[in-house]
């Protein structure tokens, strides 16, 4: 009886991680092609306006193009709790407005708890795996971090003091 509800669950969580691969792999070309644009149009504005404010014109249009996008995905989110609780329109509009701000994080939804939860101990361990046989690379990459960020002497610190005539 429960083996059953459990391949149900499983069947659920490896379809959402193949929609989600899927996802990233038809995303991944946009945004490289975006960031192309973004290059292109920063020359031309650099080259026509000057490099302040063409600097400054490509970041107003991405602000702009983010805000745009945080108000398309904001009334999608209003839509779809609205078309889910039909109530929602008789309750005063600061309790609507605040079940709407719990409701929107991606951590609250119980379908990517799922995910996590199977995927965990696949992950893990071969994480472990894959450290464990590049730990020469990962020490270096940890020590070269170490020292960068260190606070280094400059150049007047290290170089030696000057004779007195």
């Amino acid at each position: 009886m429960f083996a059953k509800l459990f391949r149900r669950a499983e069947a659920s969580v490896d379809n959402a991680i193949g929609d989600l691969g899927n996802r990233v792999v038809v995303a991944v070309p946009f945004l490289i092609a975006i960031g192309f644009a973004a290059a292109s149009l920063s020359l031309t504005l650099n080259k026509t306006y000057g490099p302040e404010v063409g600097n400054l014109l490509v970041a107003g249009v991405f602000g702009t193009l983010g805000l745009i996008v945080a108000l398309i995905f904001k009334m999608r989110n209003n839509s779809k709790a609205k078309a889910a609780d039909p109530a929602a329109d008789e309750m005063p509009k600061t309790e609507a407005e605040g079940e709407a701000g719990a409701d929107g994080s991606i951590f609250d939804d119980e379908t990517v708890m799922a995910v996590v939860t199977s995927a965990a101990p696949i992950i893990v361990p071969a994480m472990l795996r894959t450290g464990l046989k590049n730990w020469p690379l990962l020490l270096s990459i940890a020590a070269g971090l170490y020292v960068i960020s260190r606070p280094g002497e400059t150049a007047a610190d290290t170089s030696a003091p000057s004779p007195q005539p």
